[in-house]
Protein backbone atom coordinates (compact mmCIF):
# COMPACT_ATOMS: atom_id res chain seq x y z
CA UNK A 1 0.00 0.00 0.00
CA UNK A 2 1.44 3.37 -1.02
CA UNK A 3 2.69 5.64 1.75
CA UNK A 4 2.44 9.40 1.18
CA UNK A 5 4.02 12.11 3.34
CA UNK A 6 2.15 15.41 3.03
CA UNK A 7 3.26 18.60 4.77
CA UNK A 8 0.81 21.44 5.30
CA UNK A 9 -1.85 18.81 5.91
CA UNK A 10 -3.75 20.55 8.69
CA UNK A 11 -5.79 22.94 6.51
CA UNK A 12 -6.43 24.21 2.98
CA UNK A 13 -5.45 22.16 -0.03
CA UNK A 14 -3.20 19.98 2.11
CA UNK A 15 -6.12 18.83 4.24
CA UNK A 16 -8.32 18.38 1.17
CA UNK A 17 -5.61 16.31 -0.53
CA UNK A 18 -5.04 14.18 2.59
CA UNK A 19 -8.73 13.28 2.71
CA UNK A 20 -9.02 12.57 -1.02
CA UNK A 21 -5.83 10.48 -1.15
CA UNK A 22 -7.06 8.47 1.83
CA UNK A 23 -10.41 7.95 0.10
CA UNK A 24 -8.45 6.51 -2.82
CA UNK A 25 -6.79 3.95 -0.59
CA UNK A 26 -3.43 5.61 0.10
CA UNK A 27 -1.82 5.78 3.51
CA UNK A 28 -1.23 9.46 4.16
CA UNK A 29 0.94 10.83 6.94
CA UNK A 30 -0.36 14.36 7.38
CA UNK A 31 2.15 16.84 8.80
CA UNK A 32 1.16 20.23 10.18
CA UNK A 33 1.90 22.74 12.90
CA UNK A 34 -1.39 22.55 14.82
CA UNK A 35 -2.16 19.27 16.65
CA UNK A 36 -5.80 20.33 17.03
CA UNK A 37 -6.28 20.96 13.31
CA UNK A 38 -4.43 17.76 12.44
CA UNK A 39 -6.71 15.81 14.76
CA UNK A 40 -9.77 17.16 12.95
CA UNK A 41 -8.32 16.29 9.53
CA UNK A 42 -7.36 12.83 10.80
CA UNK A 43 -10.97 12.17 11.81
CA UNK A 44 -12.11 13.15 8.32
CA UNK A 45 -9.50 10.84 6.79
CA UNK A 46 -10.63 7.97 9.01
CA UNK A 47 -14.25 8.45 7.95
CA UNK A 48 -13.47 8.11 4.24
CA UNK A 49 -10.79 5.40 4.43
CA UNK A 50 -11.73 2.23 2.52
CA UNK A 51 -12.01 -0.96 4.57
CA UNK A 52 -8.60 -2.35 5.41
CA UNK A 53 -6.74 0.94 4.87
CA UNK A 54 -4.93 2.15 7.97
CA UNK A 55 -4.85 5.90 8.55
CA UNK A 56 -1.46 6.80 10.09
CA UNK A 57 -1.32 9.16 13.01
CA UNK A 58 -0.51 12.71 11.89
CA UNK A 59 2.69 14.42 12.98
CA UNK A 60 2.88 17.93 14.40
CA UNK A 61 6.05 19.75 13.38
CA UNK A 62 7.40 23.29 13.24
CA UNK A 63 8.93 23.66 9.78
CA UNK A 64 10.01 27.23 10.47
CA UNK A 65 13.15 25.99 12.23
CA UNK A 66 15.56 23.53 10.70
CA UNK A 67 15.83 21.50 13.92
CA UNK A 68 12.09 20.86 13.58
CA UNK A 69 12.59 19.63 10.02
CA UNK A 70 15.39 17.30 11.12
CA UNK A 71 13.24 15.93 13.94
CA UNK A 72 10.41 15.32 11.49
CA UNK A 73 12.69 13.49 9.07
CA UNK A 74 13.98 11.26 11.88
CA UNK A 75 10.44 10.32 12.91
CA UNK A 76 9.43 9.62 9.31
CA UNK A 77 12.47 7.43 8.66
CA UNK A 78 11.67 5.46 11.80
CA UNK A 79 7.97 5.05 11.03
CA UNK A 80 8.03 4.62 7.25
CA UNK A 81 10.05 1.73 5.80
CA UNK A 82 9.02 3.06 2.40
CA UNK A 83 7.95 6.47 1.13
CA UNK A 84 6.19 6.45 -2.23
CA UNK A 85 5.38 10.15 -2.41
CA UNK A 86 6.66 13.23 -0.60
CA UNK A 87 4.41 16.26 -1.00
CA UNK A 88 6.06 19.52 0.07
CA UNK A 89 2.94 21.62 0.53
CA UNK A 90 3.45 23.58 3.77
CA UNK A 91 3.71 27.33 3.23
CA UNK A 92 3.62 30.65 5.03
CA UNK A 93 2.91 34.18 3.85
CA UNK A 94 3.57 36.47 6.81
CA UNK A 95 2.21 40.01 6.77
CA UNK A 96 5.44 41.42 8.26
CA UNK A 97 9.11 40.54 8.08
CA UNK A 98 9.95 37.86 10.64
CA UNK A 99 13.25 36.08 11.27
CA UNK A 100 13.20 32.52 12.57
CA UNK A 101 15.32 31.23 15.44
CA UNK A 102 17.88 30.24 12.81
CA UNK A 103 18.02 33.81 11.51
CA UNK A 104 16.22 33.01 8.26
CA UNK A 105 13.45 35.13 6.75
CA UNK A 106 10.29 33.20 7.61
CA UNK A 107 8.91 32.87 4.07
CA UNK A 108 12.24 31.52 2.81
CA UNK A 109 12.51 29.13 5.76
CA UNK A 110 9.06 27.53 5.60
CA UNK A 111 8.45 27.66 1.86
CA UNK A 112 11.89 26.72 0.56
CA UNK A 113 14.52 25.71 3.11
CA UNK A 114 12.19 23.30 4.94
CA UNK A 115 11.20 21.32 1.82
CA UNK A 116 14.80 21.45 0.59
CA UNK A 117 16.12 19.96 3.83
CA UNK A 118 13.29 17.46 4.32
CA UNK A 119 13.59 16.15 0.78
CA UNK A 120 17.33 15.74 1.04
CA UNK A 121 17.05 13.91 4.36
CA UNK A 122 14.43 11.54 2.89
CA UNK A 123 16.02 11.23 -0.56
CA UNK A 124 17.59 7.81 -0.03
CA UNK A 125 14.34 6.35 1.31
CA UNK A 126 12.44 7.87 -1.61
CA UNK A 127 14.95 6.47 -4.09
CA UNK A 128 14.79 3.00 -2.51
CA UNK A 129 10.99 3.16 -2.74
CA UNK A 130 10.98 4.39 -6.35
CA UNK A 131 9.21 7.41 -4.93
CA UNK A 132 8.32 10.83 -6.31
CA UNK A 133 8.43 14.40 -4.99
CA UNK A 134 5.72 17.03 -5.50
CA UNK A 135 6.10 20.64 -4.38
CA UNK A 136 3.33 23.23 -4.24
CA UNK A 137 4.39 26.39 -6.07
CA UNK A 138 2.24 29.23 -7.39
CA UNK A 139 1.78 31.46 -10.41
CA UNK A 140 3.25 34.24 -8.24
CA UNK A 141 6.65 32.66 -8.90
CA UNK A 142 6.69 34.88 -11.99
CA UNK A 143 7.04 37.91 -9.68
CA UNK A 144 9.93 36.41 -7.75
CA UNK A 145 13.64 37.14 -7.99
CA UNK A 146 16.80 36.49 -6.00
CA UNK A 147 19.32 38.84 -4.44
CA UNK A 148 21.82 36.45 -2.90
CA UNK A 149 23.46 39.39 -1.16
CA UNK A 150 20.26 39.97 0.86
CA UNK A 151 18.66 36.54 1.16
CA UNK A 152 16.77 37.45 4.32
CA UNK A 153 15.36 40.65 2.82
CA UNK A 154 16.70 43.17 5.30
CA UNK A 155 15.92 45.76 2.63
CA UNK A 156 12.70 46.12 0.68
CA UNK A 157 10.75 43.30 2.33
CA UNK A 158 7.16 42.95 1.14
CA UNK A 159 4.82 40.06 1.74
CA UNK A 160 4.17 39.42 -1.96
CA UNK A 161 7.85 39.79 -2.82
CA UNK A 162 8.83 37.26 -0.17
CA UNK A 163 6.12 34.84 -1.26
CA UNK A 164 6.88 35.17 -4.97
CA UNK A 165 10.57 34.52 -4.34
CA UNK A 166 9.82 31.38 -2.31
CA UNK A 167 7.49 30.04 -5.00
CA UNK A 168 10.18 30.67 -7.61
CA UNK A 169 12.55 28.74 -5.34
CA UNK A 170 10.12 25.80 -5.34
CA UNK A 171 10.43 25.40 -9.11
CA UNK A 172 14.20 25.94 -9.15
CA UNK A 173 14.52 23.33 -6.39
CA UNK A 174 12.37 20.88 -8.35
CA UNK A 175 14.56 21.29 -11.40
CA UNK A 176 17.86 20.86 -9.56
CA UNK A 177 16.49 17.94 -7.50
CA UNK A 178 15.81 16.07 -10.73
CA UNK A 179 19.24 16.85 -12.11
CA UNK A 180 21.18 15.89 -9.01
CA UNK A 181 19.22 12.89 -7.73
CA UNK A 182 17.22 11.54 -10.65
CA UNK A 183 14.10 11.51 -8.48
CA UNK A 184 10.89 12.21 -10.41
CA UNK A 185 9.94 15.67 -9.20
CA UNK A 186 7.25 18.14 -10.19
CA UNK A 187 5.72 21.40 -8.98
CA UNK A 188 2.30 22.89 -9.54
CA UNK A 189 0.07 25.94 -9.19
CA UNK A 190 -3.11 25.17 -7.20
CA UNK A 191 -5.05 28.20 -8.46
CA UNK A 192 -6.79 30.97 -6.54
CA UNK A 193 -8.02 29.02 -3.53
CA UNK A 194 -9.57 29.83 -0.16
CA UNK A 195 -6.86 29.07 2.43
CA UNK A 196 -5.54 30.39 5.74
CA UNK A 197 -2.14 31.05 4.16
CA UNK A 198 -2.00 34.82 4.67
CA UNK A 199 -4.60 35.03 7.41
CA UNK A 200 -2.58 37.67 9.31
CA UNK A 201 -2.96 40.22 6.52
CA UNK A 202 -5.37 43.07 7.37
CA UNK A 203 -6.59 43.05 3.76
CA UNK A 204 -7.30 39.32 3.88
CA UNK A 205 -9.26 39.73 7.12
CA UNK A 206 -11.30 42.45 5.43
CA UNK A 207 -12.24 40.36 2.38
CA UNK A 208 -12.55 37.02 4.20
CA UNK A 209 -16.37 37.09 4.27
CA UNK A 210 -16.42 37.37 0.46
CA UNK A 211 -13.82 34.68 -0.30
CA UNK A 212 -16.33 32.00 -1.23
CA UNK A 213 -17.68 34.22 -4.00
CA UNK A 214 -14.23 34.96 -5.44
CA UNK A 215 -12.06 31.89 -4.89
CA UNK A 216 -12.29 28.16 -5.52
CA UNK A 217 -12.56 25.69 -2.61
CA UNK A 218 -9.49 23.79 -1.33
CA UNK A 219 -10.75 20.59 -2.98
CA UNK A 220 -10.33 22.24 -6.39
CA UNK A 221 -6.83 23.40 -5.52
CA UNK A 222 -5.88 19.87 -4.46
CA UNK A 223 -6.84 18.27 -7.79
CA UNK A 224 -3.46 18.64 -9.50
CA UNK A 225 -1.64 17.56 -6.34
CA UNK A 226 -3.72 14.37 -6.09
CA UNK A 227 -3.26 13.70 -9.81
CA UNK A 228 0.52 14.02 -9.63
CA UNK A 229 0.59 11.83 -6.51
CA UNK A 230 -1.50 9.00 -7.97
CA UNK A 231 -1.16 8.95 -11.75
CA UNK A 232 1.69 7.86 -14.03
CA UNK A 233 2.42 11.50 -14.93
CA UNK A 234 3.90 12.11 -11.49
CA UNK A 235 6.12 9.06 -11.79
CA UNK A 236 7.69 10.34 -15.01
CA UNK A 237 6.80 14.04 -15.30
CA UNK A 238 6.78 15.55 -18.78
CA UNK A 239 6.87 19.02 -17.27
CA UNK A 240 8.56 20.87 -14.45
CA UNK A 241 5.48 22.91 -13.50
CA UNK A 242 1.79 22.04 -13.84
CA UNK A 243 -1.45 23.99 -13.92
CA UNK A 244 -4.85 22.24 -14.03
CA UNK A 245 -3.18 18.85 -14.55
CA UNK A 246 -1.27 20.05 -17.59
CA UNK A 247 2.41 20.94 -18.01
CA UNK A 248 2.93 24.67 -18.39
CA UNK A 249 6.12 26.59 -19.02
CA UNK A 250 7.11 28.58 -15.92
CA UNK A 251 8.61 32.07 -15.99
CA UNK A 252 12.11 32.45 -17.51
CA UNK A 253 13.90 32.73 -14.15
CA UNK A 254 12.36 29.42 -13.09
CA UNK A 255 14.04 27.77 -16.08
CA UNK A 256 17.50 29.19 -15.31
CA UNK A 257 19.74 26.18 -14.63
CA UNK A 258 22.62 28.26 -13.29
CA UNK A 259 20.31 30.00 -10.83
CA UNK A 260 18.91 26.62 -9.73
CA UNK A 261 22.41 25.26 -9.10
CA UNK A 262 23.44 28.38 -7.19
CA UNK A 263 20.31 28.28 -5.03
CA UNK A 264 20.90 24.59 -4.26
CA UNK A 265 24.43 25.25 -3.03
CA UNK A 266 23.45 28.27 -0.94
CA UNK A 267 20.51 26.37 0.54
CA UNK A 268 22.83 23.51 1.52
CA UNK A 269 25.01 25.96 3.39
CA UNK A 270 22.04 27.56 5.14
CA UNK A 271 20.72 24.22 6.43
CA UNK A 272 24.12 22.69 7.20
CA UNK A 273 24.44 20.08 4.45
CA UNK A 274 26.99 19.37 1.79
CA UNK A 275 25.75 20.41 -1.68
Amino acid sequence: MEKIILTGGSSGIGAAAAVELTRRGRQVVAVGRSPEKLSYVHRQMTRVAPEGVDVPEPIAADLGVMAGVRDLAAVLLERCPRIDVLVNNAAAQPSRRVLTADGHELGLAVNHLAPYLLTRLLADRLRDSTGRVITTSSSTHAKGDFNFGDLHMAHGWKSQRSYGRSKLANILFTSELRRRTGLPASSFHPGAITTDLNRDSPFVRLVKPFERFLLAPPQKGAETLVWLATEAEGRDPRGLYYVDRRPEEPAPLARDGELAAQLWKISADLVGLEP
